[in-house]
Order: structure tokens, then C-alpha cells, then sequence
């Protein structure tokens, strides 16, 4: 199989199971009674289009190629969200990153600011570069991605995505109505 549509295959299996933990978690109370609904859950959960074509490197390194991202996120609930990014990593690897997230709205009492932090797997950091990530076990590595986003409409926000210490990366966010909620 193409190394790409591999990667591919992969990041929708790890998306599906950050999807199926973020469910258990906030699935069935103990007595098997779903929980109650609220106006938050009976409303739309949003999916987000996430491109962020910007990365700018704290270090250049003559290896580092174009890298950019595209990702969409489903929003569990207004704060609680699950998401897969596939990028092209900074030395040129197809490369993806299952998530599971928390979104803050209003971030210091800002209504356009908001700050959200994602952690999941990463997958594409192998050969060479198996060692640009920390504790990489087969292209598979931990990942968390702080990320502060300024609305400029309704439903578009600038994010600026902390890499640790390799980077950041600038982006445009798009939310779409989703499916009903739980």
C-alpha cells in the first residue's frame, strides 16, 4: 500500500479510537441511564476545518522542507472535542495526529480569544528522523498541541499552534454545523 494512503488508513483507525474513549468516558451513568439532556447537547456540535499552511521553526535546519497541516475536528460538546490533522512533516514525511482535546471559549475573559489544548498520537517521524519527536517508538510518539485562536467572525478564528520546542504553526479555523448532539 502507498505509504501515504497507509498513513491515511492509520490516522482514521487512531481518530476512531480517541472517538470511541472520549465516548466511554461521557457514555452511560453507572445505571446504564444516558446522561440528561441540556440545552448545550441538544443543540448542533460543530466540525472544525482547520488549514494552517505557516510553520515557522524556532531553529532552521537546511533539512527542514515545507510542512503544512489540514485537520478536522468534531466537537463532543462546547468544550470537549476529538480531531485528525494530516500533515507533511518538516522533513517531508506524510504524517498524521489523532486527538482528543478540551477548547476554552472566552479565554481571559476575552469574548474573541480562546485557548485550546489537544493530546493524542502522532504518526510519521520515522527513519532519520525518528528522533526530531520525543520518546518515537516505531513513528508512533505522544503528542500535545497548545493552541491560542482569535475569532475574526462568526464562525473563523486565527490559531497560533505551539510545537514544543521545534516551532509554531499559524492557521485559519472554519466550524460547520455538525450532527445533533448526544
Amino acid at each position: 500500500m502507498h505509504r501515504l494512503a497507509h498513513t491515511f488508513v492509520l490516522a482514521l483507525t487512531l481518530l476512531w479510537t480517541d472517538a470511541s474513549l472520549a465516548q466511554t468516558v461521557v457514555g452511560p451513568q453507572a445505571d446504564n441511564t444516558p446522561p440528561p439532556a441540556t440545552a448545550e447537547t441538544a443543540a448542533l456540535t460543530p466540525l472544525t476545518l482547520t488549514i494552517a499552511p505557516v510553520v515557522y521553526h524556532w531553529r532552521d535546519d537546511p533539512a527542514h522542507k515545507y510542512a503544512f497541516v489540514i485537520s478536522v475536528e468534531q466537537h463532543l460538546d462546547r468544550q470537549r472535542l476529538v480531531g485528525l490533522a494530516l500533515f507533511r512533516n518538516s522533513f517531508g514525511q506524510p504524517s498524521a495526529y489523532a486527538y482528543a482535546g478540551y477548547h476554552w471559549h472566552d479565554f481571559l475573559g476575552q469574548p474573541k480569544l480562546s485557548l485550546k489544548v489537544s493530546a493524542g498520537i502522532i504518526y510519521g517521524y520515522t527513519g532519520e528522523y525518528a528522533d526530531k519527536v520525543p520518546l518515537n517508538w516505531h513513528g508512533f510518539s505522544p503528542g500535545i498541541i497548545p493552541s491560542l485562536g482569535y475569532k475574526i467572525s462568526a464562525n473563523g478564528s486565527v490559531n497560533l499552534m505551539l510545537l514544543g520546542t521545534a516551532g509554531v504553526v499559524i492557521g485559519y479555523s472554519h466550524s460547520f454545523e455538525g450532527f445533533a448532539g448526544p
